[in-house]
């Protein structure tokens, strides 16, 4: 049994509890988002080839490339997962104990105009549950990893969130959804913020976000609407790192349910962020 995804995609990594070690689903994550940002690496200095989704949303054919080599190294190490990822493949598996949750380029529009902001979002769920995680940063060549009770890693070495808890020092992180009633209704979110925190900083790219997030690098992330692809990774290392990772109502994201908006801090900011955004 499987639930139904965005967009009226499968929803397949709801199957059942999983009963992979966490620590191979961790190494099987890192090693498949180092794949990909290798060859991120090499393409850097090339001609992209962009074709548009949809309004504001861009695909570059290293956008497919770099996800079957993703998909090709995790079904060739685990041929009973299923896959989840942000573009669509009807070849790849529809249900298993374990769902790959995959964001090949997380910051395409960065990308494709060589803005040295992206990274690699790979996820490894199983019911309620995001097992093991690794958002790569091909450009600074920088792992961000969590496995389920194991916390978080930043390059193999331990991270954690910030301790800060006064506003008017926070460093605080969003971005722009695609959708015009979205955008504008972030607007006023914005005008509440402002005023009460240090600075605000629009990126471009929700995964590498929520990864300085854990990393202590900013305090706070906020957005509208975000897919799975776009936040189960850092969902988990958001929380094994000591932070809260909510929608805008407060639920704790559950990849079972998913709801658009999030809401990524150190903990300590959360709830007035939460008031502020409404």
């Amino acid at each position: 049994m499987h639930e139904t995804g965005q967009g009226g995609r499968p929803g397949p990594f709801f199957v059942k509890m999983n009963d992979e070690p966490i620590g191979a689903l961790l190494e099987t994550a890192e090693e498949a988002a180092r794949i990909a940002g290798a060859f991120l690496d090499e393409r850097w200095d090339t001609e992209r080839a962009r074709h548009t989704k949809g309004l504001r949303d861009w695909v570059t054919d290293d956008d497919i490339e770099a996800q079957g080599l993703i998909t090709d190294f995790i079904r060739a190490r685990y041929p009973e997962h299923a896959f989840l990822t942000e573009e669509e493949d009807s070849t790849l598996p529809a249900a298993g104990q374990v769902c790959w949750i995959i964001d090949p380029i997380d910051g395409t529009s960065n990308y494709s105009r060589y803005v040295p902001l992206v990274c690699i979002s790979v996820a490894a769920v199983a019911g309620a549950q995001v097992l093991a995680a690794a958002i790569y940063d091909p450009v600074r060549r920088e792992m961000f990893s969590a496995g389920a009770g194991l916390g978080a890693t930043y390059n193999g070495a331990p991270m954690a969130v910030s301790a800060l808890n006064e506003p008017l020092e926070a460093l605080i992180a969003f971005d722009w959804s695609h959708v015009e009633p979205l955008r504008s209704g972030l607007l006023p979110r914005l005008g509440r913020i402002a005023p009460r925190v240090h600075t605000l900083r629009a990126v471009g790219t929700a995964a590498l976000t929520q990864a300085w997030v854990a990393a202590g690098r900013l305090d706070a992330y906020f957005n509208a609407a975000l897919k799975p692809w776009d936040v189960a990774a850092g969902a988990l290392l958001v929380r094994e790192a000591g932070g809260r990772f909510t929608d805008w109502e407060g639920k704790p994201w559950d990849p079972r349910h998913h709801r658009e908006s999030c809401l990524a801090s150190n903990g300590h900011l959360h709830e007035l962020l939460l008031s502020l955004l409404g």
